[in-house]
């Protein structure tokens, strides 16, 4: 994976840690469950979005145009 597609990759875990964090958090102080579950959801969806992101980034230099076909087909799946 190249330089310029490492850095936007490796914040996007930083955020993610924290995201993570924040849910522990959440629980040991025995919130609402309304509350965690939020974040979990937040946490499904940042995974989600950084998947996308490094496969998109893979399919990119893919020169077949039907296997890319399905690359982007999965890409739009969520």
């Amino acid at each position: 994976m190249a330089k310029i597609t490492q850095k936007p990759a490796i914040s996007h875990l930083h955020r993610l840690i924290g995201q993570l964090q924040s849910i522990e958090h959440l629980i040991e102080q025995e919130n609402k469950i309304c509350k965690v579950l939020q974040q979990i959801e937040a946490v499904r969806g940042s995974l989600k979005s950084l998947e996308k992101r490094l496969i998109e980034s893979k399919t990119k230099k893919i020169k077949d145009s039907e296997v890319k076909d399905c690359f982007d087909y999965l890409c739009k799946i969520d």
